[in-house]
């Protein structure tokens, strides 16, 4: 029984640990792509949303939760 329990236990932080790192990535693009258009394009704050939504979504895509 403990194995199983110390497995189980090992897999849930193994997932937040993706979950985290799938977070933190999301919220890097967000910064970058900010910092980007802040410098070159002042005026593109849709272009800047639309951008963004995209990587993320290929974040999601590519690093699912389950």
């Amino acid at each position: 029984m403990s194995f199983v329990s110390t497995f189980t236990y090992s897999k849930m932080n193994t997932n937040l640990e993706m979950l985290t790192a799938r977070e933190q990535l999301m919220e890097d693009i967000d910064s970058i792509c900010d910092e980007f258009f802040c410098q070159n394009f002042p005026n593109s704050q849709e272009q800047f949303e639309e951008l963004t939504r995209i990587l993320c979504d290929a974040v999601c895509k590519n690093f699912p939760t389950n």
